[in-house]
């Protein structure tokens, strides 16, 4: 098995462990007399599909042919951090019915992950720029710059209309990216 294969199989037993968290908490749902809210329902999509968007783009690291412990720890930070997303979202022994009072009582460490997301994000193009993959140049640097405010912004309010809004928004941009950048696997 080489370096890689090992890595991407711990990588991806973390992030399994999220979307089965996300699953679970769905079934949870859907077993028990829960409130639902839309904006939550939403933002387990964007967080199943940013997971799932994460494990396509993983394979680019595989050119990497020697991998030290440095870009090891990150590549694992990322998927830990994936992880709190999902079990913010569907916390552990919640008991409550009311998906809405959860989600805005979860918000502000929910999206200030999702800044850390972006700030890892930035790193790992950098890293992969150095190690000779190519780069996405002022696009992505807009992208981020987007979820980073957005995500800063709903981390802070607690308006309906603007995380309405941003689960959408930011559904809208992800898949932007993957079809720009990401419709074709290569491992450049």
């Amino acid at each position: 098995m080489s370096q890689f294969e090992f890595i991407a199989v711990l990588v991806s037993i973390i992030t399994g462990l999220g979307v089965v968290r996300l699953l679970s908490g769905l079934a949870q749902f859907l077993s028990r007399n829960r409130r639902s809210y839309w904006v939550h329902l939403f933002w387990t999509w964007n967080v199943f599909h940013f997971i799932v968007f994460f494990w396509w783009f993983f394979w680019r690291w595989s050119t990497i042919s020697e991998w030290n412990l440095l870009l090891f720890l990150f590549v694992l930070i990322y998927s830990v951090v994936m992880y709190l997303l999902c079990a913010l979202l569907y916390p552990a022994g919640e008991n409550r019915t009311d998906f809405e009072e959860i989600y805005y009582e979860k918000r502000t460490w929910f999206f200030g992950l999702w800044v850390l997301v972006m700030l890892i994000d930035i790193v790992d193009t950098n890293w992969k720029m150095y190690y000779g993959m190519s780069g996405f140049g002022l696009f992505l640097v807009t992208i981020w710059g987007l979820i980073i405010a957005g995500s800063l912004i709903a981390a802070r309010t607690a308006n309906k209309y603007f995380h309405a809004a941003w689960a959408v928004i930011f559904f809208l941009i992800m898949s932007t990216v993957e079809f720009v950048n990401f419709s074709t696997l290569r491992a450049d």
